[in-house]
């Protein structure tokens, strides 16, 4: 306990008193506890200046210019680091107080904060960036330099090096006739030290615990023989330099030289600044994929407590942590028990209460969401992110008891209660953060960083489809794809008859000036603030058919654009795209594609870029030039089957537009437009397709996935064998083919099989001599019988007349 002192005054029936520590830190309680009310005692931790306003019941802590806030001045007031302040939306450098313990014993100090899009660099300077000359000293009394920082103790700067992500620090040493290492192997003049007081005798631009300096590394030393510059010992200025990036060594404390003490000899250093970016408390993150827990030592927080985590999740309830006795007569709790209540659960003293904060938007919606948690005689409360405080007041004179004897409980309560299935990070109690990651188990379900199934799912997400982290499940979102089924690997497709078309209305009106100027200002790839992006296009689908010429697909404009891919009458595919006054003219394959087999088509234009694909084969590259207009302006309705648009068609689209497309057609999509799944899948009352003749749903035309089929055991959604119907127009000539083989087949078996039998019944074996030399020796049995029946009528007539 810190030496305190203190000074009184009363007013009112109130007493103020003020306390003073020593050493300094944080405020963790000015006040506190039924008993030390009675007796005018106060009890405080480590405070740096506080003042406390008491009555005979009740109390008030003034926490100005301590650095800390709340009832008892228990939570600080500033950020842990610089990369807390960016995530917090401070994206512009300057001076900033950060507490890297927040409501630990370290007090906030001020550093400098060079804020980045992607990270954010702390700087701490001292007292030795200027450069420091040395001469007369040796390696028995050697000159000792210590780096003092500004702002700042030596504890607190380690623990910002301890809690940073990476750490680096300059060091120069610059020589006339002064070594430094003494390499190779020589006891070293010069080195440095870092935190826990530890030498070291390596120098920058190196590796760690290696005695050279970094011209060594790179082969670069003034004299071969020597591993760094200064060791050659010349009369001539050196300079060893580069930086020290082992950041559990940092930082530099103290910078030791020996061997200035010869004639002419002299040395400088220079220390710069410590630079630290990322938070490892932050980022330090686990995922819960399985009913688990973790546990940590007992939290021990005496009379006020404070919490702070962030999560994610996709369940509506799971307990975060909890701390208990034996006899769950004093513990604590915070837990999500239903999509919108966070609950601060307690016993400490005076039954079981709780703080319940009720959110207006769902928690369980698998974004990251920061939670706050305090308790002391005061009251106890509870936030998540930007959101109100909910607050529990106790009365006055409430003493406030949590000694807990069980370990920390992270993932559950009660080892088996109600267990939190997804990532947690930056777990901090009383401001100590706690290592999470130190606690992976892949067996039991605890994850690194917040990796759930999809990271390593054994059947991923098909057709483009997202995958949602269920953390000890996924699910895969089709919406903006054109399949179906739990992996979405289910093809969406339809067999059109002679005659046949379907309409998809993209939009009802043309777009309006002021829109597509806006998007044609943020003309971003996903955009798709108009329900389409003017300068990107994706489209795929699959199709067989053995009739020719035919449309394809139709996509027209409000204007005269329009984009088209077409069979043509030599069965070849070929791509339309009129942009203003130019119509582009593509070949994708010079094959005859109208074979009766799926074939696979995709088309992606970003900007003046249109990449075409056939069956999976190498993409084909085209460029639009830039005197070209590359917009497609204002989309109106897709085609399917023949194109049925009012006013004047292309005479390229005629031409190839009649009698229309016979065959099947699957996994249709333009942008986020599905045509067939919103016909046979619609998700609305309404849906904005028109259709005509015969269209029925089939997957005949659909293209083998290059990631193989779905094993139906695997299919969460399987409920029987899945049959599909080969339309005649399509599979006529195949399905002769195959009927015509399987017969032949069934002749060839039934052949086989007579002649089998007929050998194992005509014919045996014999040990009777053959005379050889007779002619008739060799004749089968079947014909001597004959012979010899055909005889014996002459036989019988012989026998009578004798």
């Amino acid at each position: 306990m810190d030496a305190c002192s203190t000074s009184s005054s009363t007013t009112n029936n109130w007493t103020s008193i003020s306390y003073f520590s020593d050493s300094g830190g944080a405020m963790l309680s000015c006040c506190w506890a039924r008993a030390a009310l009675q007796t005018g005692a106060v009890q405080i931790h480590a405070s740096t200046e506080g003042r406390c306003i008491q009555s005979w019941d009740d109390f008030i802590c003034l926490c100005e210019n301590t650095g800390y806030k709340g009832e008892v001045c228990h939570m600080s007031v500033y950020k842990e680091s610089c990369e807390a302040y960016r995530l917090s939306g401070k994206y512009w450098s300057g001076n900033y107080t950060i507490d890297p313990d927040l409501s630990g014993p370290l007090k906030p100090f001020e550093v400098y904060c060079k804020m980045k899009s992607y990270k954010s660099w702390t700087v701490i300077m001292h007292d030795r960036v200027a450069g420091t000359s040395v001469t007369g000293s040796s390696i028995e009394q050697p000159y000792i330099g210590n780096v003092n920082y500004w702002n700042a103790s030596w504890d607190e700067v380690s623990a910002l090096a301890n809690t940073s992500t990476y750490c680096e620090q300059w060091i120069d040493y610059s020589c006339y006739k002064s070594r430094l290492l003494n390499t190779p192997g020589g006891r070293p003049f010069g080195y440095w030290i870092g935190r826990d007081n530890v030498s070291h005798y390596y120098w920058g631009g190196t590796f760690r615990e290696v005695q050279m300096c970094g011209c060594a590394i790179n082969q670069s030393c003034t004299d071969p023989r020597f591993q760094c510059n200064c060791d050659a010992d010349y009369r001539q200025w050196y300079s060893d330099k580069g930086y020290l990036d082992f950041r559990d060594h940092l930082p530099v404390r103290r910078v030791v030289v020996g061997d200035t003490n010869r004639t002419g000899s002299e040395a400088k250093f220079y220390v710069g600044p410590l630079r630290c970016h990322g938070d490892r408390n932050i980022w330090n993150t686990i995922a819960f994929v399985k009913p688990t827990y973790i546990t940590f030592p007992t939290f021990r927080p005496g009379s006020s407590a404070d919490i702070s985590f962030h999560f994610k999740t996709y369940r509506s309830h799971g307990v975060f942590l909890e701390n208990s006795d034996d006899q769950l007569r004093n513990f604590i709790r915070i837990e999500l028990n239903t999509t919108h209540n966070l609950v601060f659960i307690f016993m400490v003293g005076d039954g079981i209460l709780n703080a319940t904060l009720n959110s207006p938007v769902p928690l369980n919606d698998n974004e990251w969401h920061f939670v706050q948690a305090e308790i002391n005689v005061k009251l106890a409360r509870i936030k998540v992110d930007y959101q109100p405080w909910a607050v529990r007041r106790f009365p006055g004179q409430t003493f406030v008891t949590m000694e807990f004897t069980h370990p920390l409980l992270v993932g559950a309560a009660n080892r088996t209660l109600r267990p939190f299935l997804g990532c947690l990070r930056g777990l901090r109690m009383n401001g100590v953060p706690l290592d999470l990651e130190g606690k992976v188990n892949e067996e039991q379900g605890i994850r690194r960083n917040c990796t759930g199934q999809c990271l390593n799912a054994t059947i991923p997400c098909r057709n483009s489809g997202q995958c949602i982290e269920g953390y000890a499940s996924y699910t895969c979102d089709c919406n903006n794809t054109a399949f179906d089924g739990f992996y979405c690997h289910k093809d969406i497709g339809a067999y059109f008859e002679l005659g046949s078309w379907l309409r998809y209305n993209i939009r009802k009106k043309p777009v309006s000036d002021e829109a597509a100027w806006a998007n044609w200002i943020d003309p971003h790839y996903d955009n798709f603030s108009l329900g389409y992006n003017d300068t990107a296009d994706d489209i795929e689908f699959s199709f067989s058919t053995v009739y020719k010429p035919a449309v394809l697909l139709y996509i027209s404009s409000f204007v005269q654009d329009y984009i088209a891919v077409i069979l043509t009458t030599e069965g070849t595919v070929d791509l339309r795209y009129k942009l203003g006054l130019i119509t582009h003219k593509y070949q994708l394959t010079n094959r005859n594609l109208a074979d009766g087999f799926p074939h696979y088509i995709n088309i992606t234009r970003h900007n003046r870029t249109i990449k075409t694909q056939v069956d999976y084969m190498e993409p084909a590259v085209e460029k639009i030039t830039l005197v070209e207009d590359a917009r497609f302006d204002s989309p109106k309705s897709m085609f399917l089957g023949r194109v049925m648009e009012l006013g004047d068609i292309d005479y390229d689209i005629q031409k190839h537009n009649a009698p229309g497309f016979i065959g099947c057609i699957s996994g249709v999509r333009y942008n986020v437009y599905a045509p067939l799944k919103a016909f046979f899948r619609p998700n609305e009352t309404d849906p904005p397709v028109t259709t005509q003749g015969y269209i029925s749903e089939s997957v005949c035309g659909a293209f083998p996935p290059v990631l193989g089929y779905v094993p139906w055991e695997a299919d969460p959604w399987f409920t029987g064998i899945e049959y599909f119907y080969i339309h005649d127009d399509i599979g006529l000539f195949w399905l002769t083919v195959v009927a015509i083989l399987a017969l032949l087949l069934l002749f060839g078996g039934l052949y086989s099989i007579y002649v089998y039998a007929y050998q194992q019944k005509g014919s045996y074996r014999t040990n009777e001599p053959k005379n050889l030399g007779s002619p008739s020796s060799s004749r089968p049995l079947t014909e001597t019988l004959r012979r010899e029946k055909k005889n014996l009528p002459e036989i019988e007539e012989e026998f009578r007349s004798g």
